[in-house]
């Protein structure tokens, strides 16, 4: 089982905790200060490595400079000797017609001393004659630099003295040289001084030995070898030198400058450091090349020591930190065990226990103020009993209806008893309840919607329709308000309704009484409009047409005073039955619709409607009559199925009704007369479930569509 798992886990103890936090504490401190010292380690180790390298190369160069210097002196004292003897050779060349072949070389040495040898080098670089025979057909072409130098000499006068260097032929004994180029520039004399032992200072061994002090000052340098310009050991030029080895002396002395080699297999760097000693003066290229080969193995050796010393360290501390933990956390967890105890038997419903007391000043007060909530707690236990009494009888007692549920599982919470009477159904099968328990899919879906609506607008307000099972329909005033906590998450939602039925009952009429007082007065302004007329002329055929106009108006009004007596027995929302023929046609009877032609093209259908159905049929026929103008020549009423549904088509071909008004004229008021004519239409086919849209063209006549849903229309029983 991994960490992770165990700290997922219920019931760890705080002691546990609270030993992990110092056991990490622990850990990421000697961890920091560890790798804080690893690093500072090998930055001081990189740094005095190589600082040590630098500081090694350096005294290497500056021997081999120094001894270089003195070099030079003893060099310059022999000059003149030198010069003398190249005199002689140069004598003799002149005694012999300056043909090389004649001259007695051996005699020439002889004179000037057994320690010198004479070499005569033609045009092309080669010695052709020498007392030295080793050195005899040299070609110096092979040296470029030199044989430039050569050339140089050849076509110059006087003198021109020579570094001590080693030979390139033969033993490799270290000689003084000497040139002096002949009258006729065919050759250069060339004069070789090897003194049986040259003096202590002028020996390679001098530096050499100090190169091997520095060298031993450097743990870390396992091999020092000097070269000369020409690739060969400065000290031992018999000894071969790896073609490897060569190829990166002679791209040393091609760049001159330093090289380095790194060789990760053997864990060894291998460095060549150029000491420039080359003098416009001397012609021989006395520089060396230095290879020191370093083991970076002893270093990584020494580095790593280091390390276990300080994973000791490490083990040691963690160790230690580990224990002193193991030792804090038992100190402070044992009075929070205590503590615990106590709580535990509180949370158990015995308030009346106390905290026991412990040593620790912090405890003690943490004690105390547990003590001190509980406490508050009793007082607080028993004034939220005393207000949750208080709020529930106060709620039960109030006349509205009200109802609460909580969000999070959607079951209702509260259920007043006026909410009991209003919906009919007891608070013990509400409370505990959600929607889709207590009611239908269909009721399920609106309340979603107004739920969904209250909680983007704050509030929610309706007219709904209902049926109580002893009183019928009732209309119902309903307020949804949610309510947010403190972070503006939704909690519950808040439902208040009030039985509005008797209020729209009598708005309901008095609209109806208003209305039709009006068309009352409209046809009475017809008769008094045609008596005038009537009065202005005396032919029978325009008092004909007066007494029709009265008698169609006077019909009526006697069929409006019919239609409110039938009003005065109105006591409630009584929707029934009814033949849509019969409503239609009814609704006929109360308009005077002159030259417009009136027609129904449908099945007799019966609607369970409000009884007042044939006054929307009314209130579309008067609308179309006043405001379809003289466009006006027709109106039919027709049906068609939709699926389930049934849909009512009245249309006409009047004026049409502009696009920015096909909603506004249901709002209450709208209109140039009383306002009320296509609102009341709406609300009394919605008090049964039917819409109502308009979907006529503008300009070409009105078009309005009655839905009725599935259940609320049936074939007459006549047929």
């Amino acid at each position: 089982m991994t960490d992770k798992s165990i700290f997922k886990k219920k019931g760890r103890s705080f002691s546990l905790y609270l030993l992990f936090a110092m056991v990490v504490l622990v850990l990421i401190i000697t961890g920091l200060v560890v790798v804080n010292d690893y690093y500072t380690i090998k930055t001081i180790f990189d740094k005095n490595s190589q600082h040590l390298k630098r500081q090694t190369e350096q005294d290497i160069i500056i021997t081999i400079k120094l001894s270089d210097e003195s070099f030079n002196l003893y060099d310059s004292s022999l000059n003149e000797q030198m010069r003398r003897g190249l005199t002689g050779v140069l004598e003799e060349y002149e005694q012999s017609f300056r043909t090389p072949s004649r001259m007695n070389l051996t005699r020439v040495k002889s004179t000037i001393g057994d320690e010198y040898d004479i070499y005569i080098i033609n045009e092309s670089g080669v010695i052709e004659f020498t007392t030295y025979e080793p050195e005899l057909g040299m070609d110096f072409k092979t040296v470029p630099y030199f044989f430039e130098y050569l050339t140089k000499i050849r076509n110059s006068e006087g003198f021109f003295p020579d570094r001590v260097v080693a030979e390139l032929k033969g033993s490799g004994k270290t000689r003084k040289f000497a040139y002096m180029p002949t009258p006729d520039h065919r050759f250069v004399l060339e004069l070789g001084y090897a003194k049986t032992s040259f003096p202590s200072e002028r020996s390679i061994i001098n530096y050499k030995d100090a190169v091997a002090q520095i060298k031993a000052s450097n743990p870390y340098i396992e091999r020092v070898r000097i070269f000369n310009s020409m690739g060969k050991i400065a000290d031992n030029v018999s000894e071969p030198v790896d073609s490897p080895t060569a190829t990166i002396l002679e791209q040393v002395m091609q760049q001159r400058r330093d090289y380095t080699v790194t060789q990760p297999e053997t864990k060894h760097t291998v460095r060549y450091l150029l000491i420039d000693l080359k003098t416009d003066q001397y012609g021989s290229d006395a520089s060396r090349i230095v290879e020191i080969t370093y083991n970076d193995a002893l270093l990584d050796e020494a580095f790593s020591e280091h390390v276990k010393f300080i994973a000791i360290v490490f083990i040691m501390a963690l160790l230690i930190g580990i224990g002193a933990a193991m030792l804090l956390a038992w100190y402070l967890t044992k009075p929070i065990q205590g503590i615990v105890k106590d709580v535990n038997r509180i949370s158990s419903g015995d308030l009346d226990w106390k905290i026991s007391t412990s040593n620790v000043t912090e405890f003690r007060e943490l004690e105390q103020s547990i003590n001190s909530m509980v406490v508050s707690l009793k007082n607080y236990i028993k004034q939220t009993k005393d207000d949750e009494i208080l709020q529930r009888e106060l709620i039960n007692q109030l006349p509205v209806a009200v109802f609460m549920k909580n969000v999070k599982d959607g079951k209702y919470i509260l259920w007043n008893k006026a909410s009991e009477y209003m919906f009919s159904m007891p608070a013990d099968e509400v409370i505990g309840s959600t929607d889709k328990e207590l009611f239908s899919l269909t009721d399920v879906v609106v309340i979603d919607r107004e739920d969904n609506e209250a909680c983007l607008k704050k509030f929610f307000t309706s007219n709904k329709k209902i049926v109580h099972k002893s009183l019928g329909p009732r209309t119902i005033h309903l307020i949804i308000v949610p309510i947010f906590d403190t972070v503006n998450n939704l909690q519950y939602i808040v439902g208040v309704g009030e039985d509005i039925t008797e209020e729209a009952l009598k708005m309901k009429i008095d609209l109806l009484f208003s209305i039709t007082r009006r068309d009352i007065l409209d046809q009475l302004s017809v008769i008094i409009k045609y008596l005038e007329r009537a009065q202005l002329k005396t032919s029978r055929e325009t008092m004909q047409v007066f007494f029709e106009k009265t008698l169609e108006s006077i019909e009526s009004i006697r069929n409006q005073m019919v239609f409110v007596r039938s009003l005065q027995d109105l006591r409630g929302p009584s929707p029934t039955w009814q033949s849509v023929k019969k409503s239609f046609w009814n609704a006929a009877t109360l308009v005077s619709p002159g030259q417009v032609d009136i027609s129904l093209d449908m099945d007799d259908i019966e609607l369970y409607a409000d009884s007042l159905l044939p006054r929307v049929f009314y209130n579309l026929l008067a609308n179309s009559l006043q405001h379809g103008e003289d466009q006006l020549t027709k109106i039919r009423l027709n049906s068609q199925m939709s699926g389930e549904s049934l849909t009512l088509i009245y249309e006409d071909n009047g004026t049409g009704i502009p696009m920015t008004d096909k909603e506004k004229i249901f709002e209450f008021g709208y209109g140039t007369r009383t306002g009320f004519g296509l609102f009341l239409v709406r609300e009394l086919l919605g008090y049964t479930g039917i819409t109502i849209t308009e979907s006529g063209e503008p300009g070409k006549g009105a078009k309005f569509e009655i839905v009725v849903p599935k259940g609320k229309f049936r074939k007459a029983k006549s047929e």
